[in-house]
């Protein structure tokens, strides 16, 4: 019997590893695509700055800031089935609320003044409520945001704190937790997740410190994404903090967020900074995919940070990274240029269909477009 050459057996070695390796990325390589456009049909009062949708019962529901009401939208038509007029007025009213969360039974509006989210009934009014304030802490408060989603099961309601500012250094304050749980069977308040370690860099203004939380309904943890951490981190129902590296390719490090002193500080620079370095945007779990989606805010081109006037909705371009179940990357998509997911955008969510994001170009006022993503 002849024996293959040191040589050859190494090329052999070589082309067998090669073919395994090619093998595995034709298994596990997917693609982010699109699929077709998800559109409600607007009525004459719903407005573009509707905060949703959210899943209720078998409605998609918008809480309307124009006329303080709650739109139930068919999901079947996609249209206005029923709208309940939040009470601005007397006995278990709730004046200018703001935010929309659901679970199995109830809808809630926010309060940002009192810092309480409302369980309303069909009439608009409150029928139960839970207060989240703590007055012995100066930590910021909860803004309701496309981004900084609250989350509620049928334990615990979580609500995203973002952090404070000092007027006078000009300097955000990310020194206290950033969740406040809520005890659904004896309204108790626990703190969770101070920020990370690198948020005690110098960092001016607040869209560095928009939280991005989306809730795991398989397993009831909270996964909790940072503006500006390449590790993400999971509270689960215990109580306990796991942490998940969650990167991106366009992403190496967070350096150009930070001020190196204190007299570089410009109010105007802080937005520039945001707009002119990447950062993490939305962070949402598809159940029926059972997969996590982080958004990445990719930055402004030199031409586009030198308009006149800078409007992110229009300029500002994104990719998405895919995660299986145990956080492993799966997909990383192109540059995506027409969806929408600035502060003001409604929410990201997810049917059968794909992922759902608010869509950048929106013509048609009867229409509220959203552009869906999927994994093939």
């Amino acid at each position: 019997m002849k024996f293959l050459g040191i040589s050859n057996r190494i090329k052999f070695f070589s082309l067998g590893f090669c073919i395994i390796s090619f093998s595995l990325q034709a298994q596990t390589a997917k693609q982010v695509a699109y699929g077709d456009d998800f559109v409600f049909n607007l009525d004459y009062e719903t407005s573009f700055e509707a905060f949703g949708p959210v899943r209720y019962k078998d409605y998609f529901a918008f809480y309307n800031p124009v006329n303080f009401s709650i739109k139930l939208f068919d999901q079947e038509s996609l249209s206005v089935a029923s709208t309940i007029n939040i009470a601005q007025e007397g006995p278990k009213s709730m004046y200018q609320s703001t935010g929309l969360m659901a679970d199995e039974n109830d809808i809630y509006v926010f309060s940002y003044y009192k810092q309480s989210a409302h369980a309303v009934n069909e009439k608009g009014r409150e029928s139960f409520k839970y207060i989240f304030k703590q007055e012995e802490n100066t930590f910021g408060a909860y803004l309701a945001t496309g981004i900084s989603m609250a989350s509620v099961n049928n334990e615990y309601i979580y609500i995203p704190i973002i952090g404070g500012h000092d007027i006078k250094t000009m300097l955000a304050d990310y020194r206290f937790p950033s969740i406040v749980r809520i005890n659904k069977s004896d309204s108790s308040v626990s703190t969770f997740l101070n920020y990370p370690k690198n948020y005690k860099n110098m960092i001016s203004g607040g869209l560095q410190g928009f939280i991005s939380p989306t809730l795991n309904s398989k397993t009831g943890s909270l996964i909790v994404s940072y503006p500006l951490s390449h590790t993400v981190f999971e509270l689960t129902k215990n109580g306990l903090i796991k942490e998940h590296p969650m990167k991106s390719s366009a992403i190496d490090d967070f350096d150009g967020h930070y001020y190196k002193s204190q007299s570089d500080i410009r109010g105007q620079k802080s937005r520039e900074k945001y707009l002119e370095n990447p950062s993490f945007s939305r962070l949402h779990y598809d159940a029926y995919s059972d997969t996590y989606w982080r958004f990445v805010n990719l930055p402004l081109t030199y031409s586009q940070m030198n308009e006149e006037e800078i409007n992110e909705a229009e300029t500002r371009n994104y990719k998405v990274v895919v995660f299986d179940a145990n956080f492993k990357k799966i997909a990383e998509s192109d540059i995506l240029k027409d969806i929408n997911l600035t502060l003001s955008a409604p929410v990201v969510f997810s049917t059968e269909k794909g992922i759902h994001v608010y869509a950048k170009n929106q013509g048609n006022e009867d229409e509220m477009r959203f552009k869906t993503l999927k994994i093939k």
